[in-house]
Parts: structure tokens; sequence; C-alpha cells
């Protein structure tokens, strides 16, 4: 027997025993116990990068990791954690396990437990105060051009009797940072500030956004609250890489990075399509990948009158929106270093131009595609055309039969603006109303169709998108 099976055994058997000797005292113990299996774990820990040192008035979101029962596989554990602090703790711990730590120093103890597993963990708070960043990153930061990836800096903390800690910088003091970035070859007094990269900080959260390929420089500037001073970094090189094999444009629907493709995009004006950019990247390894690339992409339209292009809000896809029925825009993204100018303001919130963006001819650090999208007219519903066993009918005009059919079958068609027409008879939004049921009746399953029961004046409403038309058909004897 494996050891998941009589793990699995073990527990049901501590179920069983509980569930038939239930009382007030053992309820909890037998929902601990359902709560751990129904997750297949044996034990759970800290996750590997948890900080043991933070600062006073700071928070941190603690993580747990659970070790399935084959003993081999590790995932995260999100739900059903009770988390917990030990007794005189000053600091808090909220049921999503993010630690507010209190206005002095202490050292506490983190519990988590999910169902009958528990993990601890010992953190310092520390006195320590912010003085600068020292490190960009714990490890060297691998980036390729128009992809970003979350650093966590370094820093200087010191303790009131000059002794220093070295640590990540605090989810409070990492909005307080300003980012300078210049390119490396870049040596006068005064050197601008680089369009290869750009560092956002979000939600306490910091990003480096990488535009172009490229060597630049990077430096972090924050208040010490050590000093009071304003403090700047030592210079931090980075690289940015290159790697990009290819570049396309995608609906921002596809899935399958690998096969999709935009081509023969018909666009009704008012209405928006939505793109995204697929970069096709090396890895380390030699093998490839895909990766939607669009936020970091620079973006640009033929013209603009045709059709207007914006990002969406979190830049995972450009929406183009159609103007001008009868035209084609033709939209054109790039990676890397563009012929066009940028402002330093676009880096920031995303490269979306009103003119087309290219590349210079023989320029290896920039990847550019583009297709042509078709603004067609709206398609309008103006009118049906009935018939009732082949002959035309006209709204709400009685028809007359020659003689008794068994039975009526109609057909409608829908006619549009565009000089198109559809067969709408069993279309699934298409509403008969027989208002006339002791002279005909509906044929089952049929729509349209129907079957003769006497002589008289038969009417049908039909009802299709926005157009009502009443057949009326009289039926002889």
């Amino acid at each position: 027997m494996s050891f998941r099976s009589f793990y699995g055994c073990f527990l049901c058997g501590l179920l069983f025993l509980l569930t038939a000797c239930s009382n007030a005292d053992n309820e909890k113990e037998l929902v601990d116990l359902f709560t751990t299996a129904s997750q297949d774990l044996i034990a759970i820990n800290f996750s590997a990068t948890t900080q043991n040192l933070i600062s006073i008035d700071t928070f941190v979101d603690y993580k747990i990791e659970g070790l399935k029962s084959n003993s081999i596989d590790v995932v995260p554990v999100n739900d059903n954690i009770r988390w917990s602090l030990s007794d005189g703790a000053v600091s808090v711990i909220d049921k999503n396990g993010r630690l507010s730590s209190g206005s002095v120093a202490e050292v506490l103890t983190i519990t988590a437990r999910v169902g009958i597993l528990t993990a601890t963990q010992e953190v310092t708070v520390s006195a320590a105060k912010f003085d600068r960043v020292v490190k960009l990153n714990d490890a060297p930061v691998i980036i390729n051009m128009c992809q970003s990836q979350q650093i966590q800096p370094i820093a200087s903390y010191l303790n009131d009797d000059g002794t220093e800690e070295i640590r990540l910088v605090d989810n409070t003091i990492i909005n307080t940072i300003t980012w300078l970035i210049r390119n490396q070859e870049d040596t006068s007094p005064s050197p601008a500030p680089s369009q290869r990269a750009f560092i956002k900080t979000e939600n306490s959260q910091a990003e480096l956004q990488a535009l172009q390929t490229g060597n630049v420089i990077i430096q972090a500037q924050a208040k010490s609250l050590s000093s009071g001073n304003i403090i700047a970094s030592a210079d931090f090189n980075q690289t940015l890489d290159h790697n990009l094999n290819s570049l396309k444009l995608c609906l921002s629907s596809d899935t399958d990075l690998v096969s999709c493709v935009l081509s023969n995009i018909n666009l009704v004006e008012k209405s928006t399509v939505s793109v995204m950019a697929v970069g096709n990247f090396q890895a380390a390894d030699g093998s490839n990948f895909n990766q939607n690339i669009s936020a970091l992409s620079k973006w640009g339209i033929d013209n603009n009158s045709n059709a207007s292009i914006a990002f969406s809000a979190d830049r995972q896809r450009l929406d183009v929106t159609g103007n001008t029925p009868g035209t084609t825009a033709t939209i054109s993204v790039a990676c890397g270093d563009i012929e066009q100018t940028v402002l330093d303001s676009e880096i920031e919130k995303g490269v979306v131009l009103g003119t087309a963006v290219t590349c210079a001819s023989g320029n290896v650090n920039c990847l550019r595609s583009t297709a042509s999208i078709n603004i067609i007219g709206q398609t309008v519903l103006s009118s049906l055309t009935v018939t009732a066993n082949g002959s035309v009918l006209v709204d709400n005009t009685a028809l007359l039969l020659a003689i008794q059919p068994v039975t009526i079958t109609m057909t409608v068609t829908a006619n549009f603006s565009d000089g198109s027409s559809q067969d709408v008879t069993a279309d699934a939004t298409i509403t008969y109303n027989n208002r006339t049921s002791t002279i005909i009746a509906d044929i089952f399953n049929t729509p349209g169709a129907y079957t003769v029961l006497s002589n008289g004046d038969a009417e049908i409403q039909i009802v299709f998108q926005n157009l009502t038309f009443i057949a009326k058909i009289t039926i002889p004897l």
C-alpha cells in the first residue's frame, strides 16, 4: 500500500471514529480533519522567501506552502488558514496573513493552521530606521525588452547604536523611492532619462519595465529616516536583453498564442475590437515561448480618422474603435527603439501614437508588425419578407387561398440596410404567436409550420429583433 493510500485510510478511520463519537468537544477536530483531507496535505510550511526581520509600523503578507500526500508536490495554500500570533504581541495579523507591525520592537511567533497541520515562524520586529537602498534586487534581474519583472530592493537600516541591518525594503518605504534611470553610455553631466526602462511602483510593489534592449544605470533616491536627508543609492548596472525572435498581432480573445494571427477583420463603425501584441522569445535553455507584450510595446495607426486606438485599463490589450465606414485602418506595433519621437510621460503610461510606428532600416533592436482592419457601416434590419406556401404576404393584409391546404409553411426573410438578406425562419430569436388556434395548429418543433384545422381567417404575429409582421391568411372551405 502506498503512503498516500495509507494516509487516506488513516484520516478516514479518524473521521469515522470522531463521527461515531461526535460531541461538542471533538466537533472542531472533525472539521479540521475534513479540511486537511480535502486539500490532500501532509505538511505545511512558510515559503522560503519569508521575511523574519521587519520594521515597526509596516506590513508584510505571509504565505504558506503545503506538501502533498505524495511527499513530492509542493503547492501554495490560500484557503482555510487560521492565523495567530504569540501571546503578548503588539503587532496584529488578519485572516489573509497580513501582519501589521506595532510601534515597538518585539520578537513574536506567527502560527498558521490548516486543518490539523501547523506551521510557525519567528519574526523580529525591529526599530532600526531606513537609511538607503543598497541593492536593486537580491538576485540578478534577467529581463528582455518589452517584458516586466517585479523587483525587491535591499536596504540598509540603522539602529540607534549605529549597528546596521541589511534587509528588504519595507512595504511602507518602497512607495517613497524615486527611481532614476539613464543610459549607461550617457556620461554627460546631466544625463537625460532613459527611455529603455522604467520602474513602476504600485500597491507597495516595484516592477522593472523594459521597453528597449541595452544597458542602463539605475539609482534609487529616498529620504533616510535615520538622518532625515534625501540619499541616493550607488549606481546599479542593469542589462536589458533582446532575445525577441518575432512579433505578431492577435485578437485579445485568442488563447493559442502559437498559432493565432490577426487577418481579415471587418469592424462595424462605432464598434470595438481588442487586439494584443504577441512576442516570441528565446529562453535561456534555448527553447522558445510566446507572451502577451502589449503593455510595453509601442502602438500606432496610419489614420486616426478612420479608427481610434487606446489601451485597456490594464494595458493587456489595445482597443480599436471603427469611425469611418468604407475605410481601412492599419494598426502597427513595435517592440524596441522606434523611429518616432516618444515623450517620457508616454513611457510611463504606455505608448499609443496617432501615426504609424516604424523601425529604421537595419535596426535589429526593433521588431514591428502590422494588420489592416476594414471599417464597415452598421447593418440595420430594415424589413421582413414573409411567404406562406410560396405566396408573398403583405403585412396586416389577408391572403385569400384558392383551396384549403393540409398545412401552411411560412418562410421569413430578414432584409438589412446594406442590401443583404437572411433566412431567419428558424432563428433562435424569432417569435411566432398563433392568434387563431382553432383554425391552425403549430407543428411541433417546426417554426413557421401549421396544420390547418378548419376554414376561416388565420392570423400569426411574427416578431424578429425590432420588427413585427402580422400574417393574415383566409382559408376557404
